[in-house]
């Protein structure tokens, strides 16, 4: 039997040990590309002059975050989806376009690790909350990333409708309705974000979390006032 002499054993352990910590190294790496560009709020042309149309963009309302059997769940989801009811039909009174988006990840280990495992793709927690109320022409956003206008139909369908002012709501307000409020600002829309109709599980208040959008020139208004500026023709 041949055995290998004990110095020429340690340094290929060593060799090994090195191999494996380069490789968690560059997995670490991966990852942390992965998810500063999953989270990073996108840029884009500004906006042409002249383009005097609303809309309502409501985020994330779905199975796994709001929903009875949420994986994710968040606090009050009945308020938060009265309230993002109360918008839609504020939005269909005023003949409003609605986007409605939700993301949907892909089934494979990072973007499990991203999300939590929630939001798959091709899951019920991946749907909208099905209490929320859609109504007719609504356009559908999938997003795999935290601002929704990664999604380029997001801004072509803005463009289309000649939309300059933005009416956010959703969730999460540390996260997602954050990183979209500085997509949308970056690209020179108006954005008003919804009070109560944004929640939180970060541990940041909300009220901080709504300093920085109006910082980034963004305007929080109250859900009565997003009302009536939506149901107005």
């Amino acid at each position: 039997m041949f055995l290998w002499p004990a110095r020429d054993r340690s340094d290929c352990m060593k060799r090994i040990l090195l191999i494996a910590l380069g490789l968690l190294v560059l997995g670490a790496a991966v990852l942390g590309i992965a998810i500063w560009r999953a989270v990073s709020p996108t840029t884009g042309p500004r906006i042409d002059a002249g383009r005097t149309g609303k809309a309502l963009v409501l985020i994330d309302l779905q199975e796994d975050y709001t929903g009875p059997n949420a994986k994710q769940a968040y606090a009050d989801p009945v308020r938060l989806i009265s309230a993002a009811n109360d918008l839609l039909a504020a939005a269909q009174a005023g003949g409003w376009p609605v986007f409605l988006v939700r993301v949907a990840m892909p089934d494979d280990w990072l973007h499990a690790l991203m999300s939590g495992g929630t939001a798959i793709v091709g899951t019920r927690g991946a749907e909208f909350d099905a209490r929320l109320q859609r109504p007719p022409g609504f356009v559908e956003i999938v997003k795999t990333k935290s601002d929704a206008f990664a999604v380029p139909a997001l801004d072509a369908q803005l463009a289309a409708g000649k939309i300059g002012t933005l009416y956010i709501a959703g969730l999460d307000a540390a996260y997602c309705v954050k990183t979209t409020i500085s997509g949308a600002r970056n690209r020179g829309y108006a954005v008003n974000v919804v009070h109560e109709a944004i929640a939180t599980s970060h541990g940041t208040p909300l009220a901080e979390l709504e300093k920085g959008y109006e910082a980034k020139g963004a305007v929080v208004k109250s859900l009565a006032q997003a009302k009536l500026e939506l149901a107005a023709r």
